[in-house]
C-alpha cells in the first residue's frame, strides 16, 4: 500500500474509533413517529423501498387487510404493512439496509406485540442492539401477549458518533407486524469532518512531495 493509501486509512480509522456503539429506545402513541425531519417508508404502494433505504425479502410485505391468523394488521392504520413470520409466504426474518452513513434515527408502528418478535439493529458489522418483544412493550407500559387491538410506536435513537447501517426484524412464529418505518440519516460529526480533512491534507501533502521528488531527476 502506498504511503498516501496509508495516511488516509489511518485518518479513516481514526475517526471509526471515536464512535461509541450505543441505542437508546423509546414508546410512543400514535401510527407515526413524533421525531421531526424523518423519511417515512409507508408500503402503502405495495412496493419495498430500495435506494437509500433497502429492504431484502419480498414475502415481508402485506397487503391490507392482513389477515387475523397469521399477520393482523397494526391496529387503527388500514393499508399495506411489513411483517416476518413462520407461515403463508412471510419470512422468518427481514432486514432494510441503510446507505451512506447510515441513519441517526430509526422507529416503526408496530401491533400485537409477542415476546418472540425480536429487532437487531447493527453498526457497520457490530451489533449496537437486540430487544425482544418484552422489552418494546415494556417501553410502552404494556404486555407482550399478543393482543391486536394494541399498537404503539417504537423510536430508536444513536448516541453521538454511532450509526445504525441495519435493522432486523425476526419472529419463530406468527408474527411481528410493523408499519411507517421511519428514519433520519446520519451526517458526519464535527470531528469525522476533521479526521477526513486530515487525511485528505496529509494526501495532498504525499502527492506534493512526490512531484518535487520526480523533478529531482529531469
Amino acid at each position: 500500500m502506498s504511503i498516501s493509501k496509508t495516511l488516509l486509512a489511518l485518518a479513516l480509522a481514526g475517526a471509526a474509533l471515536s464512535a461509541s456503539a450505543a441505542v437508546t429506545y423509546s414508546a410512543s402513541g400514535g401510527l407515526t413517529s413524533g421525531v421531526g425531519g424523518v423519511t417515512t417508508n409507508t408500503f402503502d404502494d405495495g412496493l419495498l423501498p430500495i435506494g437509500f433505504a433497502t429492504y431484502d425479502q419480498l414475502g415481508a410485505l402485506i397487503p391490507s387487510p392482513g389477515n387475523s391468523g397469521y399477520a393482523a394488521q397494526p391496529p387503527g392504520d388500514p393499508t399495506a404493512f411489513f411483517s416476518v413470520g413462520v407461515s403463508n409466504g412471510q419470512p422468518s426474518s427481514s432486514s432494510v439496509t441503510f446507505g451512506g452513513m447510515g441513519v441517526s434515527y430509526f422507529g416503526y408502528y408496530m401491533g400485537s406485540p409477542d415476546d418472540y418478535n425480536i429487532v437487531t439493529m447493527y453498526s457497520g458489522n457490530t451489533m449496537v442492539l437486540q430487544i425482544n418483544g418484552n422489552d418494546m412493550a415494556g417501553a410502552a407500559n404494556l404486555m407482550a401477549n399478543g393482543n391486536q387491538q394494541v399498537g404503539f410506536y417504537m423510536n430508536f435513537f444513536t448516541n453521538s458518533g454511532t450509526t445504525i447501517t441495519k435493522v432486523t426484524f425476526s419472529a419463530n412464529q406468527n408474527a411481528f407486524e410493523s408499519d411507517n418505518h421511519s428514519y433520519i440519516a446520519a451526517v458526519p460529526e464535527p470531528e469525522v469532518y476533521a479526521m477526513l480533512l486530515t487525511g485528505l491534507g496529509l494526501l495532498g501533502f504525499a502527492s506534493s512531495r512526490r512531484k518535487a521528488d520526480d523533478e529531482k531527476f529531469y
